[in-house]
């Protein structure tokens, strides 16, 4: 397909030139790009002009053409930090007085630093002796800096002594290191040099430097450039008699006046004035010449930018069918795509080309090789010799585990059911993902053989039978290659490093790569980055996150090279990169007809909130027409109205098989729990009983207040089945004593015991556990139950003797509703029943919340912020030991545990300012207003309803499915 366009593209104007310069037979030329994108639509454009069949010229990027001409093999960059640790220390401990103890480990990410100054002086041919130089040495500086003017020169030594001169430990160590830099350098060139590796600076400096080196094509054309190193300036210089340059401008920025100076014109100013132009300057047009419509557009959200694209496609779409590449979405926040590719609307553009790669970073394996490196790292209890659960989970849990491991989802429920906190490798069952590895060898090795069975099993998957199928197929081979190379380098000794490094290094390289999209690069709408636009050129444009931040970008290596140095010797600083993202910027938009700006104005997102400084710029100096627009997220109130659900008769028929015996004699039990639920929100009753919905299991090590209470009362009850030397199976009642609780003050070891086998029955679900591995939230929650238990045993002492009749004790009752012919079974579990003065007293222990007070009894059973459902829940019981025949006075009480410690403390329950001796007094009363709240279940013509209390949805299960 010949791609034609109303716009002159600059590709297209150097095809043209070509053509007319050599005719059809471009075999012997080498044309040089900034990148490899360009390639593909060269091609096209030179079809386009030529007449006759046609020999394509030999295309290479700048790496390229160095590389081509040098004998040295560009190194492996882990390969190269691993020999500039070695030689580092080896000059350093010959320098110093004390030899460095800095481990690989801890010197990796500072060599990443090093590496790149080392190649940034070489692709600029800076005499690094001279850079390196002593900075004390004052006359030395005045020699080196000896263009500067006095004023400018004692400025300089002022600084030099205020920052390089001082005595302060982070002087003295900057001193150190810098002082070896210049031999680290030297050392390590020649031991690389022997190799016949290099690093790419010093690769190009060598071509540059050998005057022998021949460049065996008749012409080269090198296309698009616009910042130079002096390596490559020095090759264009060499080049020059049978080289052409065609520099992409706009004479817009490319020409000064007295007025200003756009920084965009900075570099091909000088590159024009030392090289010429294969194209005169009338190939050119005035970017304010030719009209153009241009948009700016603020957006509320990050996911608003890309939300607007169907929006944008829509008003291109009524211009072009999309069929040529004349349309882009440029991204200068790369990190976007994923969310861009989504709304992008299949139906209205049938090819889309990805021309920037999808990062490694947000593909599946990506996050399973995460979390299977974090569950070697952090993840094993070496004394226990088990995994902590809280590592194992993601594992269990993520989609490749279950492709390779299907009983994974069996593990994870066994783990959830029994509260397994550290998991064996016998539980854990696969003994591949669930083995441990000692040493980034193993780890790596490890790494290997799971991305192998992924890559097998994946063949098979179809989950993924879209345009992510090839993606992440090629994600897995990708992710091999990256641990392969480390795994290789490690083999071999030239990487020593601890596993803990290894992730770190394994994120480094996850995140430079990306897995290229396949598709036909010359159709269809285009989105790429902003380093892929060079030499291309598009119609129309949709620039999303142009902000200041990414457009310039302000993502600059680190450095060891103070930036005045940099300055000085020509190296690049941060003013040298806002000049060439200036240029990227104009140059895109130069020849384009339908420009959009998209920037984001929420900071809390990606902490960039202003619009780039080049929009700024636009705006007050070019004088062309802008419009201006907001996009503003549309805002929609949730309805409030309460959900009302009405009871059909197949509804009560239901309910009536639930818990009617007269319906079902096997019919469910309604405990005080159940009907506290009812009272205080009677649709939360219909999901958790009536339709069985439930909150997902989930294991986690920090005790909420539900599981907390249980160990408490598990140890209560343990306490008194040592005292009565009982046991649930064969419980007797028992008399206690004072002297009974005299072994638990004196030896706090024994509550200890009982509090510890309580955490194992109901925490640990039955497994033993020291309280020695409990982690720090666990061991405070031991302390504070310990606490309180010896509080109850203080409280309980104080009122021996007394009996008890029973532990954990269940009661239960039928309760008749005659309105509707329904028998029900209602009763529960006592913590404590005690016996003293004829009077069985019912003790429900709170380890939390304070007592509530009720006027009226009709109270208990109102919707209401205070209600006092403890109470409530414990004339339940009294009511049913009441029915079932109990002689004995019947007292209910509440002890709260944080309040038994005060003097004078009762439990027992007040009403009407007097305490509850005998709840037989009361009972008629109460059943009379429980008969008829509970009657309410069964009448069809009572909904079930959303509480009207808001606060008692904060910690409720269903507050979303009630939009609460």
């Amino acid at each position: 397909m010949i791609y034609r366009s109303d716009t002159t593209h600059f590709l297209d104007l150097v095809a043209e030139d070509l053509i007319n310069r050599f005719g059809t037979d471009l075999a012997n030329i080498a044309v040089v790009f900034p990148g490899r994108r360009a390639r593909l639509f060269f091609n096209n454009y030179l079809y386009k002009h030529a007449d006759n069949p046609l020999w394509t010229p030999k295309y290479f990027s700048m790496e390229e053409l160095f590389e081509q001409s040098s004998d040295l093999q560009q190194a492996d960059n882990i390969k190269l930090i691993c020999e500039l640790y070695k030689t580092y220390i080896e000059v350093y401990n010959s320098e110093a007085s004390t030899p460095s103890t800095e481990t690989l480990d801890e010197f990796y990410f500072f060599g990443e630093i090093l590496l790149n100054d080392f190649n940034d002086i070489d692709k600029n041919l800076v005499n690094a002796h001279s850079l390196f130089s002593n900075l004390k040495d004052l006359d030395v500086l005045k020699d080196q800096f000896s263009h500067l003017n006095e004023i400018q020169l004692e400025t300089l030594i002022r600084y030099f002594k205020y920052t390089f001169q001082g005595e302060t430990s982070l002087q003295n160590a900057f001193w150190s290191v810098w002082n070896v830099l210049g031999k680290v350098y030297t050392s390590l060139k020649e031991k690389l040099g022997k190799e016949r590796v290099a690093f790419p600076g010093m690769l190009m400096r060598s071509v540059i430097e050998d005057e022998n080196i021949s460049f065996p094509f008749k012409q080269y054309v090198f296309v698009g450039f616009n910042v130079l190193s002096k390596c490559e300036e020095e090759l264009f210089k060499r080049l020059k008699d049978k080289a052409l340059f065609y520099w992409d401008f706009d004479t817009y920025y490319l020409n000064k006046d007295n007025n200003r100076t756009n920084e965009a014109g900075i570099f091909i100013r000088e590159n024009i004035q030392k090289f010429g132009s294969a194209l005169t300057s009338g190939s050119f047009g005035n970017f304010l010449s030719k009209e153009k419509k241009i948009t700016i557009i603020s957006s509320a959200s990050e996911s608003g930018q890309s939300a607007y694209i169907p929006t944008w496609i829509d008003f291109i779409a009524r211009q072009t069918d999309f069929s040529d590449p004349d349309s882009a979405i440029v991204l200068c926040n790369e990190q976007i795509l994923p969310t861009v590719m989504h709304t992008v609307p299949s139906d209205k553009v049938e090819n889309v080309n990805i021309t920037m790669g999808f990062p490694l970073t947000q593909t599946p394996v990506c996050s399973f090789i995460q979390i299977l490196t974090d569950l070697q790292i952090k993840g094993y209890n070496e004394s226990g010799k088990a995994f902590r659960y809280k590592y194992v989970l993601p594992v269990l849990r993520h989609p490749y585990t279950h492709i390779i491991f299907p009983e994974a989802k069996d593990v994870e429920q066994e783990l959830l059911q029994k509260n397994i906190f550290f998991p064996s490798k016998e539980i854990l069952i696969d003994k591949e993902i669930f083995s441990y590895t000692a040493n980034s060898l193993e780890l790596a090795q490890y790494l290997l053989n799971i991305i192998t069975r992924i890559g097998k099993s994946y063949e098979n998957v179809n989950e993924y039978a879209d345009v992510y199928g090839g993606l992440y197929q090629e994600s897995i081979f990708r992710s091999y290659q990256i641990v392969n190379r480390i795994y290789n380098l490690i083999f071999s000794g030239e990487l020593d490093i601890q596993k803990t490094t290894f992730l770190r290094l394994i994120r480094k390289l996850f995140s430079t790569t990306s897995i290229p999209f396949h598709g036909e690069p010359v159709k269809g709408l285009q989105i790429m980055g902003v380093l892929e636009t060079r030499t291309l050129d598009f119609k129309n444009l949709l620039l999303l996150s142009v902000n200041e931040g990414f457009m310039p970008g302000t993502d600059n290596d680190n450095t060891f090279i103070p930036q005045f140095l940099r300055k000085h010797f020509g190296l690049s600083t941060l003013e040298h990169q806002d000049s060439i993202y200036a240029y990227y910027f104009y140059r895109l938009i130069q020849r384009a007809e339908n420009i959009t700006f998209v920037y984001n104005t929420d900071k809390t997102q990606t902490g960039k909130a202003e619009m780039s400084r080049f929009l700024l710029q636009m705006l007050t100096e070019s004088g062309l027409l802008i419009q201006r627009l907001s996009l503003q997220s549309s805002i929609k109130p949730i309805q409030s109205e309460a959900i009302e659900l009405r009871k059909s008769p197949e509804m009560i028929e239901r309910i009536r098989n639930l818990y009617d015996k007269n319906v079902n004699p096997e019919a469910n039990t309604l405990s005080p729990s159940a009907l506290n639920t009812f009272i205080d929100c009677s649709l939360r009753f219909y999901l958790q009983y009536i339709k069985g919905l439930k909150v997902k299991d989930e294991l986690s090590d920090e005790l909420d207040s539900s599981i907390f209470g249980t160990i408490f009362h598990r140890s209560a009850e343990l306490l008194y089945h040592q005292i009565g030397r009982t046991t649930r199976q064969n419980f007797q009642p028992f008399l206690v004593k004072k002297e009974s609780f005299e072994p638990y003050i004196k030896h706090q070891h024994l509550l200890d015991k009982l509090v510890s086998q309580a955490f194992n029955e109901e925490y640990f679900k039955g497994k033993e556990v020291d309280p020695k591995q409990y982690n720090g939230e666990q061991l405070i929650n031991f302390r504070v139950i310990r606490h309180m238990l010896k509080r109850l045993i203080q409280f309980d002492r104080q009122h021996t003797p007394f009996y008890i009749r029973g532990l954990e004790h269940g009661v239960y009752s039928n309760f008749e509703i005659p309105s509707h012919n329904v028998s029900l079974r209602i009763g529960g579990i006592i913590d404590c029943l005690q016996e003293k003065d004829d009077t069985l007293s019912i003790i429900d222990y709170k380890t939390s919340g304070t007592a509530k007070t009720y006027k009226t009894l009709e109270e208990i059973f109102a919707q209401k912020e205070n209600r006092a459902s403890h109470i409530f829940q414990t004339f339940i019981y009294a009511s049913v030991l009441i029915k079932e025949g109990q002689k004995q006075a019947v007292s209910p009480a509440l002890i709260y545990l944080q309040d038994a410690g005060k003097e004078n403390y009762s439990p027992v329950i007040m009403y009407e300012k007097e305490e509850i001796k005998d709840f037989k007094e009361l009972f008629s009363d109460f059943e009379e207003i429980f008969i008829r709240k509970i009657a309410e279940l069964f009448d069809p013509e009572v909904p079930f309803q959303q509480t009207t209390i808001i606060g008692k949805c904060s910690y409720c299960d269903f507050k979303s499915l009630c939009n609460r």
